[in-house]
């Protein structure tokens, strides 16, 4: 039997579009991490962003409202760029994104290509909100010329402040996939490695963990991915049209954070 929201031993949590929207709080937000720390569970926030670094997230949160540290906090782009590093040691990279990939790049021993992309080994994409045709036509080029492509993650759009949404990572790395006519290697969700790797941070296993997020195709099918229970909140991309039209099924659905409250406090 599915066991109730509140008798899990972890959590792992999507940023954009369930604790905030931009620099709007979500309801229930704060309550909600009010309650893991009260009752002691185990918990992470995971996020595909590629703009932020770790404190950056740390930074915002606190500034909304929630006291946090860096251990709770898991990006897939620090993750990527290990992974990186591992495989392609002293690499040239070409990066898509903005200061703090190009910092976790340089951090890692590796070289920023973006002034030489002939001598490209890999072209890493995240979210670039200054993406340009230059940009996109040396991705393009290098990887044909026989560079790694490997993306952060594929997440078409993504929530802001007053509902609204922009084009995310994914927009720009469908265009550069296009053009190269090569599928990207994708290290965050809906891939399953980020939330394996939560896991074992959190020695915890997918039976007792849940995967909390508001897109269908990015968070719930990492979820299913890697075996967690998963809970979809309506407080970001999708709604409840578009669940009915899905053919993914999160065990839990919820309006917000703040409708997870309000049953565990029943």
């Amino acid at each position: 039997m599915l066991p109730q929201i509140q008798d899990l031993t972890t959590y792992l949590i999507d940023l954009d579009g369930v604790v905030y929207r931009g620099e709007t709080l979500v309801p229930g937000a704060q309550a909600f991490i009010h309650w893991l720390d009260a009752n002691a569970k185990k918990y992470l926030f995971l996020t595909n962003n590629s703009f932020a670094s770790e404190t950056q997230v740390v930074g915002k949160l606190e500034r909304l409202g929630i006291q946090t540290d860096p251990s709770h906090v898991m990006g897939a782009a620090q993750a990527a760029v290990q992974s990186i590093q591992h495989r392609f040691p002293e690499a040239s990279v070409y990066v898509i994104g903005e200061q703090p990939l190009f910092d976790l790049v340089t951090q890692h021993q590796l070289k920023v290509a973006n002034d030489d992309w002939q001598s490209t080994d890999v072209v890493f994409v995240g979210l670039d909100r200054y993406f340009n045709y230059q940009k996109l036509t040396e991705a393009v080029l290098a990887i044909r010329k026989g560079a790694a492509f490997i993306a952060i993650n594929r997440d078409p759009l993504l929530p802001i402040a007053g509902g609204a949404l922009t084009a995310g990572c994914g927009t720009m790395v469908a265009a550069i996939e296009a053009g190269s006519e090569t599928t990207p290697e994708v290290i965050g969700k809906p891939e399953p490695a980020l939330l394996q790797e939560a896991m074992r941070k959190l020695n915890s296993n997918p039976e007792e963990t849940v995967m909390i997020g508001d897109n269908l195709g990015v968070d719930i099918q990492a979820g299913i991915a890697a075996g967690t229970r998963t809970m979809l909140v309506f407080s970001g991309k999708d709604t409840p049209e578009s669940l009915a039209k899905s053919t993914l099924h999160p065990d839990y659905v919820y309006a917000d954070l703040a409708a997870v409250m309000q049953q565990i406090q029943s």
